[in-house]
């Protein structure tokens, strides 16, 4: 397989975690942001189908969902819900970004919807980082 279908297969995976990943952090958040957490659920579950389609469309078989995403530390409060949301949104923004980075000219598409994806998921970022690390809110170059 070749280092754009990995790195396209490598941004479904993130968005499959990301989906998983909001149902866990979800629950233990207050009303605003659990609706901004089911907003981004949202937006994970269309960049999700339509990396799916693409990859179908492009011939190649879509990394399917696993079973079970084990979280990186326990999930049990509103503090610990927003870090792992930030995490989800910057484990997606890495993939995306290294899909850009490894997408050649002849791969428009790919690099326009991927930067696309790292766009946006730097906008959500934005929103549980000022939450996390008030004193940090953005970074240079979201996905690194």
């Amino acid at each position: 397989m070749s280092t754009l279908v990995d790195a396209w297969q490598a941004a479904l995976a993130a968005e499959h975690a990301a989906v998983a990943g909001y149902d866990v952090a979800g629950p233990r958040l207050g009303q605003a942001d659990a609706a901004t957490a089911r907003a981004d659920q949202e937006a994970h579950r269309g960049l999700r189908d339509a990396t799916s389609a693409a990859l179908t469309a492009a011939g190649h078989a879509p990394v399917p969902a696993k079973p079970d995403y084990p979280m990186p530390f326990a999930v049990t409060n509103t503090a610990t819900a927003r870090q792992l949301a930030l995490n989800l949104e910057s484990a997606c923004a890495a993939a995306w970004r290294y899909l850009i980075a490894v997408a050649g000219p002849s791969d428009r598409t790919v690099r326009d919807n991927a930067q696309a994806a790292l766009t946006a998921g730097a906008v959500r970022a934005l929103y549980w980082r000022r939450l996390v690390d008030p004193a940090k809110p953005t970074v240079p170059f979201p996905g690194i």
